[in-house]
């Protein structure tokens, strides 16, 4: 696999360099469980959503292996956050690549495929949106036909700390300790070549879910009430 270039790895150790200063000395960053993190792909890395901290501190968490964005790991973001250039850009940058969550987004699946093909990593939160309460919700099917469909491994991530961190409807970050805890690799495999149904494919990411669940405080393992569930599941 060809190697990054001396200006990419200094790119992306400079921006790292910040982003450690600061979560480390504004969030007191605990990061878990690195021995748990394989040194390539092809691999699905699955953490739970609150904030957009949430994606960067587990990016500092993999290159402790050491792996790097937009070389080794690519990231799911939101196509909204594109809205902006400079972001879209400095995102891009970053390995980052735009979703559309309204819909079934055929070029983002395209992406993800030809990454997944390369043996790099890909990283995304399963349930879709933030969770409002802190609390896991569920998640969108769509990830683990993926993960069955092509045999891809799966790194469970847990992210505490974020939901006081930066709970939804804030527009700055608190000084609250963030922990990033990454669990054991795990597969489908019971749901390997077979015809998977789509109620196969919703267990499937119960699954999922309880292997992230096991990694946060107990009471972020339970749902969050009907009222403050967020985000349709698509298959």
């Amino acid at each position: 696999m060809p190697q990054a270039s001396l200006r990419r790895q200094v790119y992306i150790h400079s921006v790292a360099t910040v982003f450690l200063a600061y979560f480390r000395l504004y969030h007191r960053l605990k990061i878990e469980g690195v021995e748990n993190v394989p040194l390539h792909g092809p691999l699905f890395v699955l953490i739970n959503h609150i904030s957009f901290l949430e994606p960067f501190a587990l990016g500092l968490g993999l290159m402790k292996r050491p792996l790097l964005p937009s070389v080794d790991i690519f990231t799911v973001a939101k196509k909204e956050l594109y809205s902006v250039k400079p972001i879209g850009k400095f995102l891009d940058s970053l390995g980052f690549f735009p979703i559309d969550r309204e819909r079934m987004d055929m070029t983002a699946m395209r992406t993800m495929l030809n990454i997944l093909k390369q043996n790099k990593i890909i990283a995304m939160a399963p349930e879709g949106t933030r969770s409002p309460t802190g609390q896991l919700q569920a998640f969108q099917p769509v990830v683990a036909k993926i993960a069955i469909s092509r045999h891809i491994p799966i790194l469970p991530v847990g992210a505490f700390g974020v939901e006081k961190a930066m709970p939804v409807g804030t527009k700055f970050p608190r000084p609250y300790p963030i922990t990033i805890r990454f669990g054991p690799v795990f597969e489908l495999a019971e749901y390997y070549n077979i015809a998977l149904t789509e109620e196969q494919a919703d267990r499937a990411s119960w699954v999922m879910r309880a292997h992230i669940a096991e990694l946060l405080p107990e009471w972020m393992r339970q749902l969050p009430p009907p009222t403050q569930r967020v985000g349709a599941r698509k298959i």
